[in-house]
């Protein structure tokens, strides 16, 4: 059984812990569709694109794995999430202003949507999720249980967006999205 606040969330954090778990694996498996391609535009595409998904996947598995941890204290998940988010406010904005200095897309606003502001918006939930366990209100929970699957799912939804840019140019040099 974990912290007080999280009692009956034990599968929900288990089932999202795993499902993020499993996608950093895949992450894996995504980076090896850009074998043959320019390093440098390699570098420049993990740093904006890749490596923020397998940050947020990872703040997902730690949050959730901290969830149903049978000794975590309320107020260091609560901070760690205030931090947690914070830290992901700012690698949003990092990614909004890398993409739009550094590579030319077809739509530009779309990738600064899905690897930029869409996941710092739910940073910013995260860190309210956060206060609210610190206050001890009973919404914490729900909070940080909704902001990790929206997590999740902006997650998603930029890792397809990764794997279908890359699979059909798989092995050809193009633009560094990855």
């Amino acid at each position: 059984m974990g912290c007080a606040m999280f009692d009956g969330w034990e599968e929900y954090f288990l089932m999202i812990g795993s499902s993020a778990a499993a996608l950093i694996g895949l992450m894996f498996v995504v980076m090896t569709l850009t074998a043959g391609r320019d390093p440098a535009e390699l570098e420049r595409g993990k740093k904006f694109y890749t490596s923020p998904i397998v940050w947020h996947f990872a703040v997902i598995l730690l949050l959730s794995g901290l969830a149903i941890a049978p000794t975590i204290p309320v107020a260091m998940f609560g901070w760690l999430c205030v931090g947690l988010g914070a830290l992901g406010i700012a690698m949003g904005i990092r990614s909004v202003i890398g993409i739009s200095r550094t590579f030319s897309s077809s739509d530009p606003g779309f990738d600064a949507m899905w690897y930029g502001i869409a996941p710092a918006i739910v940073c910013a939930g995260l860190i309210v999720a956060g206060f609210g366990v610190l206050g001890g209100h009973r919404w914490g929970a729900t909070a940080i249980g909704t902001d990790l699957m929206a997590l999740l799912l902006v997650g998603i939804h930029a890792a397809w967006d990764l794997v279908t840019y890359l699979a059909p140019t798989a092995g050809q040099a193009s633009d560094p999205k990855n």
